[in-house]
C-alpha cells in the first residue's frame, strides 16, 4: 500500500510540474495561438485588402523604424536633446539687412511755408541783378562786330570734311564744310588765344578788317570762341596768286589787272588808318569769277602810332622797314612794287639770296630792283620803278597809284584785263582748282 501511495503522488507531482511548465509557457507566448489561428483563417479566407489597412500598416512600419532608428543613436554622456515645446511661438530673429538710405529729393526739402524776418522793424536785402556769366572777349567781340555771328559752342557740330589749305601770321588756315549744306564750304583760320594784349588787339584788328565787307578784301562770316581757341570763318576763295606762279608766269595785262585790284584793297585800308605790311602773292587770293581779294591781316598796325618794328616777309620788306626806321602805309606800295615784278618773273627779286644780313644789306643800300626774267612795256617798267622809290616821301599813295594806272590803261598805253578774261585764263591754267 505504502509503494502504491508514493507512486500516486509522484505521478501527481510530475503532473503538476507539466502544468506549470505549460502557464509559464503560456504566459511568455500569449498571441502564438491565435496567430496561427489567424495565418490559418488567414490563408483560407483571405480579406480585402483596403486603404485603411494600407495605411495603418505603413504608420506602423513607420513607427518601428523609428523606434529603431532612435535606439541606434549615439549621444555623448551628459548631453540630450531639449524638446521643442513651444514650436513657432516666437519667431526666429532674422539676419542682419543693409539698409540703402534714400534719394535726396530736394524739391522736397524746399520748404512752401514763407520765410519771416526774427524782427518786424527787420529790412529784407534785394538780390543782386542776373548777370549771365558771359566772357569779356566775347561781349567786345560782340560790340566790335554787330553785323558778325559771334559763336561759344564747338565748332565741329557745325563743320566737317576740315583739310589745310595754307598758313596765315597768327594761325593754319583750313577748308571745311557745312554739316548741314555739304556743298558750301569755307575757309577757317583757327588761332590760339594768347593772354597777351597785343596779340589780342592784332586779332581783333583783322577781325575788325574782314569785317567791313569790302569786296577786295576776304569776307569774314563768323567767328566761333571755343575754350582757348578762336575760329574766323571766311569765304573760300579759288586759289591764291602764288598758286598760278607755281604753274607758269602771269601775263601783263592780267598783272595789271590784279595790281589795280589790290590798290582798291590797299586804298581802303589806308583810309581806315591801317597799313597791311604783308602785300605778296601768297596773300593774293583769286575767286571762281575772277575776283582778287586782299587777305591774312594778321601784320597789320594803326597808322597814326610809331611803327618801326622789323615785322613782314624778308624779300618784300622796304628799306626803312628793315634800317628800322619809323615807317607809314608807303611801305605797301614797295612791297606791291615786289609783288609785281613777282607775278611776271615768278621769283621775287633776289630770291637766291639766303643769308638774311646779306639780304638785309642789298635792300637798304643798292638802287631798287627791277624785272629779271620778264620783257614789260615801258610804262610798266615806269610804274614799278614809281612804286619801288627809295624815299617814301616821292613814293605814290595807293590810290594816286590806282588813278595813274587807270589813266594809263584809258590811254592804251597799259594793257589789262577783266573778271571774265581772269576767269577763263584761270581755268587754263588751274582746270583741276
Amino acid at each position: 500500500m505504502t509503494i502504491i501511495s508514493i507512486t500516486n503522488t509522484s505521478n501527481r507531482l510530475r503532473s503538476s510540474e507539466k502544468a506549470m511548465a505549460l502557464m509559464q509557457k503560456s504566459r511568455s507566448e500569449p498571441n502564438c495561438q491565435s496567430k496561427s489561428k489567424a495565418t490559418f483563417h488567414h490563408s483560407i479566407y483571405p480579406k480585402r485588402k483596403s486603404t485603411g489597412n494600407l495605411r495603418q500598416s505603413i504608420s506602423q512600419q513607420s513607427s518601428i523604424s523609428r523606434s529603431t532608428s532612435n535606439n541606434k543613436i549615439w549621444r555623448q554622456p551628459g548631453h540630450c536633446e531639449i524638446p521643442d515645446i513651444l514650436g513657432n511661438a516666437y519667431l526666429k530673429p532674422s539676419p542682419p539687412v543693409a539698409f540703402d538710405l534714400r534719394p535726396t529729393d530736394i524739391a522736397k526739402q524746399v520748404s512752401k511755408r514763407p520765410w519771416y524776418p526774427p524782427s518786424p522793424h527787420c529790412k529784407i536785402p534785394d538780390l543782386p541783378p542776373l548777370v549771365r556769366n558771359e566772357n569779356k572777349l566775347e561781349s567786345k567781340l560782340r560790340k566790335l562786330l554787330p553785323k558778325i555771328s559771334v559763336r561759344s559752342s564747338d565748332p565741329s557740330t557745325r563743320y566737317a570734311n576740315f583739310k589745310e589749305i595754307g598758313t596765315g601770321v597768327n594761325g593754319a588756315v583750313v577748308r571745311a564744310s557745312y554739316r548741314r549744306k555739304p556743298n558750301v564750304r569755307v575757309a577757317i583760320k583757327r588761332c590760339k588765344l594768347d593772354p597777351d594784349r597785343e596779340y589780342r588787339a592784332a586779332i581783333l584788328r583783322e577781325l575788325k578788317i574782314m569785317a567791313s565787307g569790302h569786296n577786295n578784301l576776304i569776307k569774314l562770316r563768323e567767328v566761333t570762341l571755343c575754350q582757348d581757341d578762336i575760329w574766323m570763318t571766311m569765304d573760300l576763295m579759288r586759289c591764291s596768286v602764288f598758286a598760278v606762279l607755281c604753274q607758269r608766269g602771269i601775263p601783263e595785262e592780267y598783272t595789271v589787272y590784279m595790281a589795280c585790284e589790290t590798290l582798291k584793297g590797299l586804298a581802303h585800308l589806308h583810309s581806315q588808318g591801317i597799313l597791311h605790311r604783308d602785300v605778296k602773292c601768297e596773300n593774293l587770293l583769286l575767286g571762281w569769277h575772277g575776283e582778287v581779294k586782299l587777305a591774312d591781316f594778321g601784320l597789320s598796325a594803326r597808322i597814326n602810332r610809331p611803327n618801326h618794328e622789323r615785322l613782314g616777309t624778308t624779300k618784300w620788306m622796304a628799306p626803312e622797314v628793315i634800317r628800322e626806321e619809323y615807317y607809314n602805309e608807303k611801305i605797301d606800295m614797295w612791297s606791291l612794287g615786289i609783288t609785281v615784278i613777282e607775278m611776271m618773273d615768278r621769283v621775287p627779286p633776289h630770291y637766291a639770296i639766303k643769308d638774311e644780313e646779306e639780304l638785309f644789306d642789298i635792300i637798304a643800300t643798292e638802287p631798287s630792283p627791277t624785272f629779271t626774267y620778264s620783257y614789260p612795256t615801258m610804262y610798266m617798267r615806269g610804274l614799278v620803278a614809281w612804286l619801288l622809290d627809295e624815299e617814301p616821301e616821292t613814293r605814290p599813295t595807293a590810290r594816286d597809284a590806282l588813278l595813274e594806272i587807270e589813266a594809263h590803261v584809258q590811254s592804251n598805253l597799259l594793257p589789262c584785263s577783266n573778271a571774265q578774261d581772269m576767269t577763263r585764263f584761270l581755268n587754263q591754267v588751274l582746270p583741276t582748282c
